[in-house]
C-alpha cells in the first residue's frame, strides 16, 4: 500500500511538473495565430409579412497566413432544418475544407467531408443513405455553397470590380433537401453575379460600408476586406436575411 501510494504522488508530481511547464508559456496578449475575428447573427423574415423564419450565428477567425474559417449554425425552424458548417478558406477565399452535419424535416440526413487539393475536389458523405465517395475536378475559381448565408460572401471572390458587367464563377452546391434517400454531395454549377457599386447601409446590427452585387437574383450587402454577409434580399422568393447582432476585434468596416 505505502508503495503504491508513493507510485501515485510520483505521477501527480510529474504531471504538475509538465503542466507547470506548459503554463509557463502562457501570455496576456492577443492569439498569434488570429489576426482579428468576427462574429454575429442573422434575422431569417419573409418581406411581405415579416414572418419569423429562422435565424443564423457565425464566428469567423481571420489567421496570420490570411486564411479564414467561418463556423455557422443555422436554425431554419420554418422547414425543421438545421445545419451546422465549418468552412475552410485560403487567403483569396479559395476553398480548402468544409465539414457539414445536416438535419432536415425528415431527420437526419447525414454528415460530409470535403477537402480541395489543387484541382481535385474529394467529398465522404455519409448517413441515411449510406456511405457515398465522390472525387470530382474543379476550376480555379470556385466556391462552396453549404447554404446557410453567412459566407455567400465568399462565392463573390472572383470579382474583377466592374460595375454593371455581367460575371460568372463556379459553385459546388450541396444537396441539401429534405429527401434523405439523397446523400449530401454536390455538383458544380455557373454562378452568375454582378457588381452593383459601393453602397454604405443600416441594419439593426450597425452601419456597414459594402459593395452591392446581384448574386443569381439576389441582392444581396457584403462587408469589403472579409465580404461578409450583412443583408440579403430575394424578392421572388419572399426573403430577407439581416444581420442583427455583431461583434469584433482589430475589425474596422462597421461604423
Amino acid at each position: 500500500m505505502t508503495k503504491f501510494v508513493a507510485t501515485i504522488f510520483t505521477v501527480s508530481t510529474l504531471l504538475w511538473s509538465t503542466l507547470s511547464v506548459a503554463q509557463s508559456g502562457d501570455t496576456d496578449g492577443p492569439n498569434a495565430n488570429i489576426l482579428r475575428w468576427a462574429s454575429g447573427t442573422y434575422a431569417y423574415t419573409t418581406l411581405s409579412d415579416p414572418r419569423d423564419r429562422g435565424w443564423e450565428r457565425f464566428h469567423m477567425n481571420v489567421y496570420a497566413d490570411g486564411s479564414r474559417t467561418m463556423n455557422m449554425w443555422h436554425d431554419l425552424k420554418a422547414r425543421s432544418a438545421q445545419f451546422t458548417v465549418i468552412h475552410r478558406v485560403e487567403a483569396n477565399f479559395r476553398p480548402i475544407e468544409t465539414f457539414v452535419p445536416y438535419w432536415v424535416a425528415n431527420g437526419f440526413k447525414g454528415s460530409t467531408l470535403i477537402r480541395i487539393d489543387g484541382d481535385t475536389l474529394t467529398a465522404s458523405a455519409s448517413g441515411p443513405a449510406g456511405q457515398h465517395d465522390q472525387t470530382i475536378p474543379v476550376p480555379d475559381v470556385f466556391s462552396v455553397g453549404t447554404h446557410p448565408v453567412s459566407a455567400d460572401g465568399w462565392h463573390l471572390w472572383s470579382d474583377n470590380g466592374e460595375s454593371g458587367v455581367d460575371q460568372s464563377s463556379k459553385i459546388y452546391s450541396m444537396e441539401a433537401s429534405a429527401d434523405v434517400t439523397k446523400p449530401p454531395l454536390g455538383t458544380v454549377r455557373d454562378l452568375a453575379f454582378k457588381r452593383i457599386g459601393e453602397e454604405t447601409i443600416t441594419v439593426p446590427a450597425g452601419t456597414f460600408d459594402t459593395i452591392h452585387y446581384d448574386l443569381s437574383g439576389s441582392q444581396v450587402w457584403i462587408t469589403k476586406e472579409d465580404r461578409l454577409m450583412v443583408r440579403m434580399i430575394n424578392e421572388r422568393f419572399d426573403r430577407d436575411y439581416v444581420l442583427t447582432e455583431f461583434d469584433n476585434e482589430n475589425y474596422g468596416e462597421a461604423r
